[in-house]
């Protein structure tokens, strides 16, 4: 069971280091480089079961249907992973992985959010996720709200408990359905979660 985690360092704490494989990105790390080295790891394992993206959600507060703002944020607008992030505009990058990935967990704030304004537009983070899934083969888990994590006191980052709904997203199931109990989807900061 080969894995990877990769880990946008945007998002502040210790990498965790129980995988296969571990990558760490910045804001100088372009997203083709990224794709194609996850695709490169993954045939050089035949496939990884598990690849997990711990990195910040792209928040705004834009109803982009009506051209206007709103009092709250939301998410769908993508992940900050890498120089350009990883968004509808893009994520047919991420096609490389077609075959090679099992199941891909989003350790990031709400991508899977859309805000009724947000809906068949770029900030539809639904719609993100269903076509990661369709264009990549792979199991997607993504969260509808903000994350809280943890880091510090000398462990790597933890997300702990999932924050609001969380979603699963497939070629068979685009549209995504509810996760009832999602604590199975864990970031590996130990060899007893790695082995779980």
């Amino acid at each position: 069971m080969a894995t990877m985690v990769i880990h946008d360092r945007r998002l502040t704490g210790d990498t965790p280091a129980w995988y296969s494989f571990v990558m760490q990105v910045n804001n100088q790390t372009g997203i083709r480089h990224i794709t194609e080295t996850v695709a490169r790891r993954a045939r050089q394992k035949r496939k990884l079961t598990k690849l997990h993206i711990l990195c910040h959600g792209y928040e705004n507060n834009w109803d982009l249907g009506s051209g206007m703002c709103v009092p709250a944020a939301h998410g769908g607008f993508g992940l900050q992973l890498g120089r350009e992030g990883l968004n509808l505009f893009n994520y047919g990058l991420t096609s490389t992985w077609k075959g090679l990935v099992d199941e891909i967990v989003l350790f990031a704030c709400a991508p899977a959010d859309t805000y009724a304004g947000n809906v068949g537009t770029w900030g539809d983070g639904k719609r993100f996720c269903g076509y990661l899934a369709l264009t990549t083969g792979a199991k997607v888990i993504a969260a509808r709200d903000t994350q809280i994590y943890h880091y510090g006191g000398g462990g790597p980052i933890d997300f702990g408990a999932w924050e609001g709904p969380v979603y699963e997203y497939s070629d068979a199931n685009p549209e995504g359905t509810r996760i009832l109990d999602p604590s199975r989807y864990h970031v590996h900061g130990s060899r007893q979660a790695a082995a779980a």
